[in-house]
């Protein structure tokens, strides 16, 4: 028996700069929201946080050897 995928359309803005996401973030944490909701939500604030991720900085390496 194959499982069905189902499609979900979301209509959940996604937060563009780090204010947004931290309200975004706390709408989640405190709202109520469930199912299909929930989930756009949550998509929302991952696809904000890794749009914002700032690229490491170059003088940050550890060597290999001193590495766990």
């Amino acid at each position: 028996m194959a499982a069905q995928i189902t499609q979900i359309n979301c209509n959940v803005p996604v937060p563009t700069n780090a204010q947004e996401l931290e309200q975004a973030i706390w709408q989640y944490r405190t709202g109520e929201f469930q199912g299909a909701d929930l989930f756009c939500r949550w998509q929302a604030i991952r696809d904000a946080a890794l749009a914002q991720r700032l690229p490491e900085p170059e003088g940050d390496r550890v060597s290999v050897e001193d590495s766990y």
